[in-house]
């Protein structure tokens, strides 16, 4: 591995010695003589500064309105479409959505799970990835900053940073009003005013949107009589509003207020079925349920007995100041943040009517308050900058998964497969239980478990407070030659009290009863204890950890959690920057992330045992760390008509946090040691042609969990493997053509297509969760007056309709693979659900501004 990134690094050098000699030499030979168009200039504030995105010493994927514009970014995962190694995803619910960069990032779906890649709004840093998942409005840009962002952006940002700035408030009056009408009934209705309350002083901006669309997904839900309705799932409904102003009360003060509201109501999310065995399906079929079978995702059908809802209140303020000093320029962040979920969901995604969350009960409620405040200058050849960051955040979370009126039989079925021709018998749970205990246990059919039952409710309350200093400088050693240093001490407690409480059923209760608050490892010991054989032994432990799942048990129900955990840590970078000439400079360095610990917020038993249940169940995991080197150049190549950035890195993860589903229940454990490796590319090119425009990305990433000791085979078994959700290759590219028709109209075009490589969609790595390689392909074309008095454009998403996975998952309790469990294990029953990426959609868009 090591020599493969020596190999990185020599061509990495080698290109941008070759692209410096090529723009000394060959500028006229290669665009001739004369005036020429040039790729333009994108101000980012990486180093939270402004400065040029080619002057910045790290790997950047930098996005200007109208590249953002062509390409229909409207919310972070759109921004995969042109954004090279970028891996958005979400499942169970778009409030699960999670973001990678270079291979590394949160795997969703419990949201005591922080993010690996900050999202960043207008300086502002959002909790979770999900809750930063909403309509974006009017961009201004969007910074992908790769690799570790923790010296300057903090905790969180261990893989990278997305830095998203809206469009802001104007002196001189404007507006627009855009209005989009497409297929599956979609519209997005939007518009924005903005110019001086007070001439010179004061400006404002208020934007409005609303849009809905009809689902993606033809869900057939079946009712308690076993009737079908034919709904949508996976739609859209939400309205969102902004308001900012911009406040210049002297030359040495400016000011940005900004508060914005969004509501979202939604049916979302289904999972397609995407690999499904015989035995899972006839388990199905055996209680009256149904899925696609065989499965065939491009169908986009999907089966289940209850709806799914997705409620989302959004909303926030902040205040930034800019206070010009002798010394420096102050800076203070000031933000408060209020975000609340509910949401429904059919867990077996099957019309069995087999486990649930209804709304009432399944909520997450997130409120954040933060501060910030930088101090930044200049003296002589030192570019310096020093700051504090404070953040409390509180966080409730409802949980309550129960079982439904089909679970018994479905269970009972399944635990008696093979041995009570030909899938078992709806008395099977009765009679494993009689069997195990040799008739100590005898609970009539129909009994074991009631409808309803399991979790009656779960409250998970955590705190957490967070505060940092930090100091970032960069010193100019010679002309030529610049040093970057910075450090960064983070300091954070986090506390979690929950409680518990179940509405047990029948047959876990008696289970608990005879072998205590932890029924597996007491059937173990009895059945050794009267020498078993040890296939008997395995099999009993297996039947009784399906009839006691976790959300039936009560060992929690006394105690609850209460405990805290206190992270700190030092991460910085430094980094050397070498100008070759005014168009072509190289850098290389280290730097270090940083991601807190946390606690699992999903019921976890362990630890001793008393009287009435776990005494001191842990339910926390370790912070995570990326140590991160990477070298690059960034060049403007032939009188900057060519802008050609690279890079290369490798980076070795220190107990990477992993969030893996087994069927049952999710299991979160740290990875020892991960490392990844790679490089970046980014082309920009203003053609020869007035108008054309060309950009490219490409990204290679090679993963590899390298020591793994958990002591749970699911998880140790990925050792040596890659990580999921990582496509060793992607390639984006854009093209862009406007120019002017007739008198006054001018015309445009836009294309842009990505391409990933096979990649594991899964978190424990089955072949059957695979994704094949696949291209998707977006167009627009537009034709308006050149002073943007009307414009209309046809566009269109994924014209090639492809149909991919975004996360596949284990079937709920639908079938298992042998063994262990592992991906290593022969498939066995196991059966996949997925949910995909969107399909083919077209529409038309009419704006006008003034």
């Amino acid at each position: 591995m090591v020599s493969s990134f020596k190999r990185i690094a020599l061509l990495a050098a080698a290109s941008s010695l070759t692209l410096s000699a090529a723009s000394q030499a060959q500028v006229f030979d290669q665009v001739g003589g004369g005036e020429r168009r040039t790729v333009d200039v994108i101000t980012v504030t990486a180093q939270q500064r402004e400065e040029s995105a080619q002057d910045v010493p790290i790997s950047i994927g930098a996005y200007d309105t109208q590249a953002l514009a062509n390409a229909g970014v409207r919310d972070i995962k759109d921004l995969q479409a042109i954004a090279p190694g970028l891996i958005v995803t979400s499942t169970q619910s778009e409030t699960i959505t999670t973001a990678r960069i270079r291979g590394i990032g949160t795997v969703g779906d419990n949201f005591g799970l922080e993010s690996s890649v900050g999202v960043y709004i207008d300086g502002v840093f959002r909790a979770r990835n999900g809750v930063g998942f909403n309509d974006l409005g009017e961009l201004e840009r969007i910074e992908v900053l790769r690799g570790p962002q923790g010296t300057l952006f903090g905790k969180n940002t261990s893989a990278g940073v997305l830095n998203i700035v809206t469009a802001g408030p104007e002196f001189e009056n404007g507006g627009a009003l855009e209005a989009t009408i497409g297929d599956f009934g979609y519209s997005r209705f939007s518009g924005h005013l903005t110019g001086a309350i007070i001439e010179d002083v004061l400006a404002g901006r208020v934007f409005a949107v609303q849009g809905q669309r009809n689902g993606y997904m033809d869900l057939y839900v079946q009712d308690q009589n076993g009737q079908y309705t034919n709904t949508d799932s996976d739609d859209q409904g939400f309205w969102s509003m902004r308001g900012q102003l911009e406040w210049t009360p002297s030359e040495s003060v400016t000011g940005r207020l900004i508060a914005d509201y969004t509501k979202r109501d939604e049916v979302c999310c289904s999972a397609a079925s995407w690999d499904y065995t015989p035995a899972g399906i006839a388990l199905v079929n055996s209680v009256g349920g149904d899925t696609l079978y065989p499965a065939d995702p491009s169908e986009r059908v999907a089966f289940s007995n209850r709806t799914y809802e997705q409620m989302v209140e959004d909303w926030g303020m902040s205040a930034e100041f800019d206070i010009e000093l002798p010394i420096g320029t102050l800076t203070t962040v000031t933000s408060f943040r209020n975000w609340e979920n509910s949401r429904s969901q059919d867990i077996d995604y099957t019309s069995a009517d087999l486990a649930y969350r209804d709304s009432d009960n399944n909520y997450t409620d997130i409120e954040r308050l933060s501060q910030e405040v930088r101090l930044n200058g200049q003296w002589g050849d030192l570019d310096w900058l020093v700051g504090a960051f404070y953040s409390h955040e509180d966080l409730v979370l409802g949980d309550a998964i129960r079982l439904g009126d089909d679970w018994e039989a479905f269970l009972g079925r399944s635990l008696t497969a093979g041995t009570v021709p030909p899938l078992g018998t709806p008395a099977g749970v009765s009679a494993t239980l009689a069997q195990l205990t040799g008739g100590l246990i005898n609970i009539p059919p129909g009994s074991a478990f009631l409808g309803g039952q399991g979790v009656n409710q779960d409250v998970y309350n955590q705190t957490a407070d967070s505060w940092a200093v930090f100091t970032h400088n960069a010193y100019r050693l010679t002309d030529n030659l610049t040093l970057t240093a910075g450090l960064r001490y983070t300091h954070e407690n986090k506390d979690v009290y929950a409680t518990f409480d179940t509405n047990q059923p029948l047959a876990c209760a008696a289970v608990e009863q005879a072998f205590g608050f932890d029924p597996i490892n007491g059937f173990i010991a009895a059945a050794t204890a009267q020498n078993l054989p040890a296939a008997t032994i395995q099999g009993g432990a297996t039947a009784i950890a399906n009839i006691c799942l976790p959300y039936a048990r009560t060992g929690l129900d006394a105690n609850g959690y209460d405990n805290a955990r206190t992270d700190e840590e030092v991460s910085g970078t430094l980094r050397l920057t070498y100008d070759i000439n005014d168009d072509v400079m190289v850098f290389g360095g280290y730097s270090r992330g940083f991601k807190a610990g946390g606690f699992n917020l999903d019921r976890q038993l362990n630890g001793p045992i008393g009287a009435d249940g776990y005494l001191n169940s842990d339910n926390s995991f370790a912070a995570e760390t990326v140590d991160s080197y990477e070298i690059g150049f960034k060049s403007q190549l032939f009188g900057n008509v060519v802008q050609l950035n690279g890079s290369a890195f490798f980076q070795q993860v220190g107990d990477f946090q992993l969030n893996t589903f087994n069927g049952i229940a999710f299991v979160v454990e740290s990875i020892d040691e991960a490392e990844t490796y790679g490089v970046e590319l980014d082309f920009f090119y203003a053609t020869p042609i007035e108008g054309l425009d060309l950009t490219a990305g490409y990204a290679y990433t090679n993963t590899e969990y390298t020591e793994v000791n958990t002591g749970d085979p699911l998880v140790d078994a990925l050792q040596g493997q890659d990580f999921s959700l990582v496509p060793d290759q992607t390639f984006t590219t854009q093209v862009i053509y406007s120019r002017p028709v007739f008198d006054t109209l001018l015309a445009s075009a836009s294309v842009d297509a990505r391409w990933a490589s096979e990649y594991n969609t899964g978190s424990d790595l089955d072949p059957e969760k695979v994704q094949d390689a696949f291209t998707t392909v977006n167009a627009r074309l537009g034709l308006g007056r050149e002073d943007g008095a009307w414009s209309v454009e046809l566009w269109g998403r994924n014209l090639t309709d492809e149909t991919y996975a975004q996360v596949a998952i284990d079937a709920f309790a639908q079938g298992r693979r042998a063994g262990a469990g592992t991906s290593l294990d022969a498939r066995g029953t196991a059966s996949y659900s997925a949910f995909l990426g969107a399909p083919r959609t077209w529409g038309v868009t009419l704006r006008t501004e003034w």
